[in-house]
């Protein structure tokens, strides 16, 4: 897993969606880890191939 090789990638400030990505390109936990984010709102950085502006709006249209 590229998150635990390099952890402080994940938190850099002005990750955008692309970058999010790109990180999380082909990790198999992927999903799993887009969930737990989803979750739990106050997580900071890219979880799941997400950043933190993406998994607010994904929760809004899942409340929606």
């Amino acid at each position: 897993m590229r998150c635990r090789a390099d952890p402080e990638a994940y938190f850099r400030e002005g990750v955008r969606a692309s970058g999010a990505q790109a990180l999380c390109a082909g990790c198999s936990y992927l999903e799993a880890c887009r969930l737990y984010a989803l979750e739990r709102p106050g997580l900071w950085g890219v979880w799941g191939g997400t950043t933190r502006m993406e998994r607010m709006s994904l929760r809004r249209r899942a409340a929606g």
